[in-house]
């Protein structure tokens, strides 16, 4: 791989620590878009028991450019330093390294790939925090990537490259033009076997219902086998909307999970997209009025139009609301979109919280000042789940119902809440 770069500083340092746990900081910019103009993408390859490598994807449109000195060339310099940690509840730091490079402008990449290699042993799980700084415009990006070195199935252990963009893979979600090309880090593997799964999952509940929601089934709708060439790679275009779940042993619940729910997701492109997300706010009969609707983006248009009043209002509030919807399939997308999801419903309808602590096990967010008696605290709990590791749920109570029919109101008021 070429690695864009002038310059290359490696500074490595191990066993010191952090003056606050990670669990006891408020990460509420992970969901705010706005909290950086860098939005790098992270993966992570097990290159053995021992090593592991840090992909790093990041948009050549973000960085700031500049000539210096007497370089007749426009420059981006930016550094990307990692620390790994066994938790978010642990201060010391296992391992940490920086990297700094220099990229020219002229070279005319959208995408810039750098990796960096780090020591992590098996069997164990870390925590690496990763910040991509911006060194002109003295910026960064700060993120954290779940590190599962538990087995040798899990789904780090499987190399993915894109073979039409012939780059490393950063994205689980797959459209139907996709070729990936898998390979398992295990030798003498000459065969995988592929589970293949629906998605018709249903909508979260409200946070106020107290109705046990469908439990998440298992098993696989089919099951086949695919064979890996003779590098020890399989070519896998997974062209149907689905879930698929690569594992190299089916008595393991382990293995490496992609998910193609519609060609351009995240983006919402058709009104049957936007229709889902407005269950939150409508009552059952306009949505199953809008759903029934011979043409769909007017009945889509009308229910705003009715809420807000006007058209120009409506267009603002509209706007709003699917930005929501979008990032939150961006954010919160797991074994089913984002926006279906506890953390999205939440996202979507409330906003970004003003405070969010996360922990191995859970995540808290708090909507106005952190202590406040009126203040809404809402508790995610990570569920145990084969095909990701994202998939959490909301502690639910009837100390919400008020607030979100408050929320649900004002929307239905043309009220961005």
């Amino acid at each position: 791989m070429r690695v864009f770069a002038l310059a290359l500083i490696i500074i490595a340092a191990a066993g010191c620590g952090t003056s606050t746990k990670l669990s006891n900081q408020n990460l509420s910019y992970l969901y705010y878009k706005g909290s950086s103009i860098m939005h790098p993408e992270y993966q992570v390859y097990h290159v053995s028991d021992t090593v592991s490598r840090l992909y790093c994807s990041i948009n050549t449109d973000e960085f700031l450019y500049s000539k210096d000195g007497d370089n007749q060339y426009f420059t981006a310099a930016y550094s990307i330093s990692y620390k790994l940690f066994s938790s978010f509840e642990s201060k010391v730091v296992i391992d940490s390294s920086s990297a700094t490079f220099v990229y020219n402008k002229s070279e005319g990449r959208r995408q810039i790939i750098n990796r960096i290699d780090f020591k992590a042993h098996s069997p164990n799980t870390y925590l690496l925090e990763v910040n991509t700084y911006d060194l002109k415009r003295k910026q960064s990006a700060r993120m954290f990537v779940n590190i599962d070195k538990g087995s040798k199935y899990t789904r780090q252990y499987f190399k993915v490259d894109s073979k039409i963009k012939k780059q490393t893979n950063f994205d689980p979600v797959v459209h139907g033009k996709d070729v990936l090309e898998i390979k398992p880090v295990m030798k003498d593997v000459s065969k995988m076997y592929v589970k293949y799964f629906d998605i018709n999952f249903a909508i979260s509940l409200p946070p106020f219902s107290m109705q046990e929601a469908k439990k998440v089934r298992y098993r696989p709708d089919s099951l086949y086998e695919v064979t890996l060439n003779e590098e020890g790679i399989v070519e896998s275009t997974m062209d149907k909307k689905g879930i698929y779940h690569f594992q190299i042993d089916t008595i393991t619940r382990e293995g490496l999970t992609f998910f193609h729910y519609y060609n351009d997701f995240p983006r919402l492109t058709t009104a049957n997209q936007m229709i889902g997300p407005l269950r939150y706010i409508t009552t059952k009969q306009e949505f199953t009025e809008m759903m029934a609707a011979d043409n769909k983006k007017q009945a889509v248009d009308d229910f705003w139009i009715n809420i807000t009043g006007n058209p120009d209002r409506g267009k603002k509030v509209i706007k709003r609301f699917y930005t929501r919807v979008q990032d939150a399939n961006r954010y919160f997308t797991s074994y089913l979109e984002g926006w279906k999801s506890d953390r999205g419903m939440i996202y979507i309808v409330y906003g970004a919280p003003d405070v969010v602590y996360k922990n191995s096990f859970s995540e808290n967010w708090i909507y106005g000042e952190e202590g406040n008696l009126v203040s809404l605290n809402f508790a995610f709990v990570n569920v145990l789940n084969p095909l990701t590791d994202k998939d959490f749920k909301l502690d639910r109570s009837p100390i919400y119902k008020n607030s979100w029919y408050l929320a649900v109101d004002a929307w239905r008021q043309g009220i961005v809440y």
